[in-house]
C-alpha cells in the first residue's frame, strides 16, 4: 500500500509553477493528471508521500500558491482510493 497526499490546483499555470518550484528546491513531488474520481481543479495535481504532505502544504502557503483541494490517497496495486481533506470553495 502506498499513502500519498494529493494537491489539486485552480489552474494549469499554478500546477506548472509548483512543479518548477519542486524541481528548483529538490522536493520529491510529481505533477500528474488529476485522478478520474476527482472532479475539481484544472486537470493536473501534485502527489507527494503522505509523511511529507503537511510540510509540503506549509511550503505552498509560504510561497502564496493557492490550491483548490487537498486529498489523502491510498494506492493498492493499480487501484487508488481518495478522500477529500479540504476544498477551497472560493
Amino acid at each position: 500500500m502506498i499513502e500519498e497526499g494529493l494537491i489539486v490546483f485552480n489552474s494549469t499555470h499554478d500546477a506548472i509553477k509548483v512543479d518548477n518550484l519542486c524541481l528548483e528546491k529538490g522536493i520529491d513531488a510529481s505533477l500528474i493528471p488529476t485522478h478520474p474520481g476527482i472532479s475539481l481543479g484544472c486537470g493536473f495535481m501534485m502527489k507527494i508521500e503522505w509523511n511529507k504532505f503537511a510540510d509540503f502544504v506549509k511550503f505552498l502557503e509560504a510561497e502564496k500558491i493557492a490550491y483548490k483541494a487537498l486529498y489523502y490517497s491510498k494506492k493498492i496495486g493499480i487501484k487508488r482510493e481518495t478522500a477529500l481533506l479540504y476544498e477551497n470553495k472560493n
